[in-house]
């Protein structure tokens, strides 16, 4: 990129200026291994905006993160394709284990909240399971799922798998989250690995599949990502297993 297409930056102001506080681990430990630029703007963007939170219970509501224009011009692309981008940025933050991804219910309304996986945010998720919502900005009725994933989300799944999640698929990946139980996701992910078939298609084709004539045991269905791994019959909420990224 030639200096005259680079956008240009006048300079921090002069006087009284805010700060936004990092732990000295986002340097030590967690630069070095954030691989992707959308995830490392999204963790970035989410100190900044906790740093302007007050009280003990310190989250951000996706639905303000998909509200700011400008964090979103940020990603690049059209409006789809920022939204897209965003999505799969928080997934990877949450699924590397630096947010805390749950789900509130508001009435009829589901949301997605993030928190930072530290001390403090810990124990604000903690107080929100035992159903203790004082000093939450935004009322909600109940938490819904706490997202804590030991394995990846679908559109993390689908980056590490396939490639770029593109606005149109977007929609697709979180129809199937909806449509199909998330150990199937996983497994049509691990078979499509396994067959070297690698696109969507493939994987939806595999689901509607199941869907419709029933599923075998995950072990006829798509390997254990574990070196040596065997599946047995138990089921997934059983056994810890992996999954390949590649």
């Amino acid at each position: 990129m030639s200096a005259a297409s680079l956008a240009g930056f006048a300079g921090f102001t002069a006087g009284k200026t805010r700060f936004t506080s990092l732990p000295n681990e986002f340097f030590s430990d967690l630069l070095p291994i954030i691989d992707d630029l959308a995830e490392l703007k999204a963790v970035l963007y989410l100190f900044w905006r906790l740093g302007q939170g007050e009280g003990e219970s310190r989250y951000v509501r996706l639905p303000d993160v998909l509200a700011d224009l400008v964090f979103l011009a940020g990603l690049g692309g059209d409006p789809e394709t920022q939204e897209a981008r965003a999505l799969a940025a928080f997934a990877r933050a949450a699924q590397r284990g630096v947010l805390i991804e749950i789900e509130i219910k508001q009435g009829e309304r589901r949301e997605t909240w993030y928190f930072l996986n530290s001390d403090r945010g810990r124990q604000a998720v903690e107080r929100l399971r035992r159903g203790e919502f004082e000093g939450l900005l935004h009322d909600i009725d109940d938490v819904v799922v706490g997202l804590e994933k030991e394995r990846p989300t679908i559109f993390l799944l689908y980056e590490q798998n396939i490639g770029m999640v593109t606005p149109l698929l977007a929609e697709k990946l979180r129809q199937a989250e909806r449509d199909y139980p998330e150990n199937w996701i996983f497994d049509a992910f691990s078979l499509a690995v396994e067959k070297n078939a690698r696109n969507w298609a493939y994987i939806q084709r595999t689901l509607r599949s199941w869907g419709e004539h029933g599923k075998d045991q995950p072990a006829q269905t798509g390997r254990s990502l574990a070196p040596g791994a065997q599946r047995d019959a138990r089921s997934d909420e059983d056994q810890p297993h992996l999954f390949i990224l590649e």
